[in-house]
């Protein structure tokens, strides 16, 4: 009989259900549901959707199991920072907020007035962006006033819905190390990061790494589901980027680049690297499998695309065709500004007639710049990562969506200009499914 897992890959623009099953030593992955990961605007703060996030989640488990009664896991990967506070029922306040929620610029200002840069950086090697944990949970506590409303607990989004599944609470370890929360050099909650902000200790408990751990499905859910047998939830690696590494199988001297809604372009390293030059140029340091670090530059992917084909409502396919008929040169800066603007196409205008003083009207030439700006920022990230860990990176394995788009790879090759390997589309799945058959074959 062959066994099979499922996977729930949630990003910040959809969310798979997908099954895993090894058929003659080879990891074969099939789709069986697709959901858009929702968010509800409230008070000019977005929101994760959580109990329709959830119910998509259930609708999978039941959909997965019609198809594939062998079935014997299920495991949960999702982005990062984000998390869901509970009460003193073990119930969640609220929906979670989105990490594209505009936290005010005095927030951070507050945090780094109690801690500076340089120390919360040499502590745990996090970027400073607006939306990590630290300032979304310093904020919650000293403005929202979470704490008075009994909130006792915050989990991440994957523990999250790992905790709605089983009834069983955990803070993972790669899912924690984008919180700038943990000390990335002892793997655990940083007792002068808490103590420094005032954070009671009792609104998490210890990091679990994840190693061989579950727990069966509710049985209220069973029931809800109509489901004559139980299944187990794996916590496996939460974070979907640590997930896409181990999918990708990287050899010695490899480097990475997941593409997707945000670009990861990095290396595997077995410590972090976290002294202060790496400081405001969006150098992380996350956990990886077995506490490893993986030493990254972080910067804005295929969301500028995705914003693109939504404004324009046209398909990705239709890109390399529309793309290829420009012959504009340059790049524009990409920065925070793209993360949520207005107009992504009227800031992409604005931003290369700042520069060169040159009004774009074309859509070809505005996605083309578009590809360029991407190619030219992971070039820059190549250099960066190469020159602060002092290792020289000899091919680039390319994980994730992005490896559907043919344009966007000779794009890449273009200016990066080292050897290039394509990994799996469905690289976090891939880690995913990889992670649960640790544990059950």
């Amino acid at each position: 009989m062959v066994k099979s897992v499922l996977c729930f890959d949630l990003g910040a623009s959809s969310g798979r259900a997908i099954i895993g099953k090894y058929i003659n030593n080879k990891l074969i992955l099939e789709e069986v549901h697709r959901f858009s990961t929702n968010t509800i605007e409230k008070n000019k703060d977005i929101y994760w959707d959580f109990f329709y996030l959830l119910k998509e989640i259930k609708k999978g488990i039941k959909i997965a199991l019609e198809i594939d009664p062998n079935i014997k896991s299920i495991g949960i990967d999702t982005w990062g920072c984000d998390y869901g506070w509970l009460n003193s029922n073990g119930d969640l306040i609220g929906n979670p907020r989105s990490y594209r929620s505009n936290i005010p610029e005095n927030i951070i200002q507050e945090v780094h007035e109690k801690i500076s840069f340089e120390d919360h950086y040499s502590i745990c090697g996090n970027g400073h962006f607006p939306f990590n944990s630290i300032y979304q949970i310093y904020m919650d506590i000293n403005k929202n006033k979470i704490l008075e409303k009994d909130a006792k607990e915050f989990l991440f989004m994957p523990n999250l819905f790992f905790y709605y599944l089983t009834g069983k609470k955990y803070w993972e370890y790669t899912i924690a190390s984008t919180s700038g929360l943990l000390d990335a050099k002892e793997k655990t909650w940083s007792k002068k990061i808490f103590a420094s902000l005032n954070f009671p200790n009792s609104i998490k408990k210890e990091i679990t790494f994840p190693k061989n751990i579950s727990w069966p499905l509710k049985k209220e859910i069973l029931k809800e589901l109509n489901l004559n047998k139980s299944i187990d939830v794996i916590l496996i690696p939460g974070h979907d980027s640590a997930c896409g590494v181990i999918g990708g199988e990287l050899k010695n001297n490899w480097g990475f680049l997941i593409n997707g809604t945000w670009s990861l372009l990095g290396i595997e390293n077995n410590y972090p690297i976290t002294d202060s030059s790496g400081i405001k140029k969006s150098i992380v340091n996350e956990g990886s499998i077995n506490g490893n670090i993986r030493f990254m530059s972080m910067v804005l992917g295929t969301h500028i695309l995705q914003r693109l084909k939504r404004e324009w409502n046209i398909e990705f396919k239709d890109f390399e065709t529309m793309a290829s008929l420009s012959s504009i040169t340059g790049e524009i800066n990409i920065n925070e500004k793209f993360i949520n603007p207005i107009s992504m196409e009227g800031l992409i205008v604005s931003e290369y007639f700042n520069k060169y003083s040159i009004k774009l009207t074309s859509k070809n030439d505005i996605l083309a710049l578009a590809y360029n700006s991407l190619g030219y920022q992971y070039k820059q990230s190549l250099e960066l990562i190469e020159d602060l860990s002092k290792k020289k990176i000899e091919t680039l394995l390319l994980l994730g969506g992005g490896n559907q788009d043919n344009f966007l790879i000779e794009t890449i090759k273009k200016y990066l200009n080292l050897p290039i390997e394509i990994g799996p589309v469905e690289a976090s799945a891939t880690g995913n499914a990889l992670e649960q058959f640790k544990y059950i074959l």
